[in-house]
């Protein structure tokens, strides 16, 4: 008997019963909705057929496999808050230098640096490429002591960040003003 005639018969057979069965295929973007069990509540709304939510998975994403900003970096501050851009002119010779050392650890980063009599702290977050949060410069002479916020953008390298420190009761971001500080890594 020939085989071709076998093949073409059972193909057949099983196109048939695929239709008469009504098979369906449904794809799910996402993770599944759980079952129902009896413990459910009861005054959960029953989900109409091929309807199912996606459930919300939450997660915390895991620390990024290198910490850009741990080191030294030699920064210039060409005005708190003012309408100062460290992209135009020499900034390097024109403003006063204030080496900074951060410490990176998983997304959280902290700094130091030094002006004069002042003594600084940087404390913040890094979302993607931003480094943002809080800084506190303490001075011998109290009146001179002073306090903020900052954002910076890193470098596609990771070898420089740009970005504004803005004072506590001075213009925040929301003026709109050029960046006011730039730092390059050093170590």
């Amino acid at each position: 008997m020939d085989l071709r005639k076998y093949f073409v018969i059972l193909l057949a057979l099983a196109c048939i019963a695929i239709f008469v069965a009504g098979c369906t295929t449904t794809t799910t973007i996402g993770n599944p909705a759980p079952a129902q069990t009896a413990s459910a509540p009861a005054a959960q709304a029953p989900v109409a057929a091929g309807t199912a939510a996606p459930a919300a998975v939450q997660t915390t994403p895991s620390c990024p496999d290198k910490e850009v900003l741990t080191g030294n970096w030699d920064s210039r501050e060409v005005g708190y808050a003012s309408n100062h851009d460290v992209r135009e002119g020499d900034v390097w010779t024109e403003a006063y230098p204030e080496p900074v050392t951060l410490s990176q650890k998983c997304w959280d980063a902290t700094g130091t640096f030094k002006t004069g009599d002042c003594n600084g702290k940087l404390t913040g977050k890094i979302e993607k490429n931003v480094f943002s949060g809080s800084w506190t410069n303490e001075c011998t002479n109290a009146v001179d002591s002073s306090s903020g916020t900052f954002s910076v953008t890193m470098a596609a390298d990771n070898q420089s960040f740009m970005g504004s420190m803005y004072r506590v009761g001075g213009y925040g971001p929301e003026a709109g003003f050029p960046p006011s500080w730039w730092a390059k890594k050093t170590a």
